[in-house]
């Protein structure tokens, strides 16, 4: 990022604290980032952004007392030309939709690595909106095709996702399903929590039946 002078002061908002100090820990060396400050739920994120200098939020979405989007519209409100950069697995288009009409100036994906972080910083404190290009195209395929009923929501479920359902179906639990794909608690946990949101199911019960009755076990 060399297209500004001055350094960013960030706030990065996520209820998992190791993703709240792996950003800081990415991100402090680079020398177009100021100040990097923390919060662990909705609530604090609003209240820290209010009280400091802060230029731009790297948002969750999933977060307790007040969630991504609620905070997003609050930050806004009183401060609007706070950057707000949502951070999530939780891409569903609808989902998408929602943040982006609550304010928030980039949206992408909680897989992302650290180049494409940057590259939002940099384009959203130059006044510029910024989408993943995957999140993009699910968008476009939203837009093009609304009328998919509900048989076919399966085949907007990624391969991990079926991949982490199946192991759901068996039993296994985060900590074990994360040790056998070699991936994050975090992770895993995030992953179930996308699939909830996408099939717009209410808890894992659920989810282990829509699988059932689409045969994807």
């Amino acid at each position: 990022m060399t297209s500004y002078e001055l350094p960013v002061n960030l706030l990065i908002a996520d209820d998992h604290q190791l993703i709240t100090d792996g950003l800081s820990k990415i991100l402090e060396s680079e020398k177009t980032i100021g100040e990097i400050h923390t919060a662990n739920n909705g609530r604090e994120a609003v209240d820290k952004a209010l009280i400091n200098d802060i230029d731009c939020v790297i948002m969750d979405i999933n977060m307790p007392v007040l969630n991504g989007l609620e905070a997003t519209k609050l930050i806004k409100k009183e401060k609007p030309f706070i950057k707000i950069i949502v951070v999530s697995m939780l891409c569903d288009a609808s989902i998408v939709n929602k943040m982006l009409k609550a304010g928030a100036d980039a949206f992408i994906n909680k897989d992302t690595g650290k180049s494409e972080l940057l590259k939002a910083i940099e384009k959203v404190i130059l006044g510029e909106k910024y989408i993943s290009p995957e999140i993009s195209n699910n968008l476009f395929t939203h837009l093009t095709d609304r009328n998919v009923n509900a048989s076919e929501k399966e085949k907007h479920l990624t391969t991990r996702e079926i991949e982490i359902i199946r192991y759901i179906a068996d039993g296994l639990t985060n900590i074990e399903i994360a040790a056998k794909l070699f991936l994050s608690i975090v992770t895993v946990d995030t992953h179930r929590k996308n699939m909830l949101a996408k099939l717009h199911l209410k808890n894992t019960a659920s989810l282990v039946k829509y699988a059932a009755e689409h045969k994807l076990l």
